[in-house]
């Protein structure tokens, strides 16, 4: 006899739910807004830290895990462009 799930468990479960869904929500709304007292990052880091990435799949992997994959893109498509721009150098 299988036994169904609790009133506490289909609580969290729909919970969850709700909290990623905000999540994506906030995500969105908020896609062009600078982050809340966070300063921008210069470019030489930016490509140097894209360039360690690249040397770390796991890295990379972690990066789609977090955001969308069309940021990953573009944010790539960028780092490349940086690094064309700049001769190659890291």
């Amino acid at each position: 006899m299988a036994l169904g799930k609790s009133i506490f468990e289909l609580a969290v479960d729909e919970l969850l739910e709700r909290q990623q869904l905000t999540k994506l929500e906030l995500r969105e709304r908020f896609k062009k807004t600078k982050p809340f007292r966070m300063e921008p990052v210069p470019t030489d880091e930016m490509l140097y830290e894209y360039n360690q990435m690249s040397k770390n799949p796991q890295r990379l992997i972690r990066l789609l895990e977090t955001y969308d994959r069309e940021d990953v893109n573009q944010y790539i498509m960028e780092m490349e462009q940086l690094k064309r721009k700049r001769g190659g150098r890291e």
